[in-house]
């Protein structure tokens, strides 16, 4: 019989919403947040008056940009829970992308637009800046919040993982999934990988989340509910156990 336990790494109030979720469908869920969102101290923001749009391409930005004269400016935003998240902070001109960077790149080029300012995480997946550079738009980054990798390792984690309970980890960053199997190893469990499918974001973060796992799957797209499914097929389940639009506001 497969393991029944999904395991969550994103940050602590993301993880907290991915098992209510999974739980709303019958799946245990537990929570290691391999990364602590951190807002970055004495930021000196330009001018918006400088730029003719701004582009947000984590949630977590968002929250960073308090000044209400950025909020006259139009707001590309690279997914619906961005998009969301901008909206709630008093951004009036929203355009949601379809949830990656490159999809977003698509859409600026199509408005041509010619100044960007891009607020991001120290640490990111996808360079906004050097996608635009080629095709003549100056983009001026400036990162406003760190991911950190968290230290802690759960003890309901550590018994599910030793008990072979375990039928997949979700990881939403390639950070993450290296963080997580890094962990793994320093607490002697490099070997329960080999009954674990690892579902990751994308396939750069595939890449970073080590060797050994029965199996490492990408998801479709890069979403919550695409996240899910897979974890349901890891689980036996029906994939469209997840066909909701709603999960893909809060990824």
């Amino acid at each position: 019989m497969t393991a029944p336990i999904i395991i969550t790494t994103r940050p602590l109030d993301d993880a907290a919403r991915d098992i209510a979720d999974l739980r709303q469908k019958g799946i245990t869920a537990l929570a290691a947040p391999m990364l602590e969102i951190k807002p970055l101290a004495d930021l000196d923001l330009p001018s918006p008056l400088e730029f003719d749009a701004i582009v947000l391409t984590s949630r977590h930005a968002a929250a960073m940009i308090t000044d209400p004269d950025w909020h006259d400016l139009p707001c590309y935003c690279v997914g619906a829970s961005t998009a969301i998240a901008a909206k709630d902070r008093g951004f009036r001109q929203i355009i949601t992308g379809p949830g990656d960077g490159k999809g977003l790149v698509e859409r600026i080029l199509a408005d041509k637009r010619r100044s960007l300012f891009w607020p991001s995480a120290v640490d990111t997946g996808f360079n906004m800046a050097e996608a635009l550079k080629p095709h003549g738009i100056s983009t001026l980054r400036l990162p406003v919040y760190k991911a950190a990798h968290t230290t802690a390792w759960p003890d309901d984690v550590d018994a599910a993982l030793r008990d072979g309970k375990v039928a997949a980890i979700l990881m939403h960053s390639g950070r993450a999934g290296e963080h997580f199997s890094a962990l793994m190893e320093r607490h002697g469990l490099s070997a329960a990988r080999q009954d674990i499918t690892a579902i990751v974001i994308s396939s750069r973060a595939a890449g970073l989340c080590g060797q050994g796992w029965h199996n490492i799957v990408v998801a479709a797209t890069p979403r919550r509910s695409a996240m899910f499914a897979e974890a349901a097929i890891a689980l036996g389940l029906s994939p469209t156990l997840f066909d909701d639009d709603r999960l893909d506001q809060d990824l």
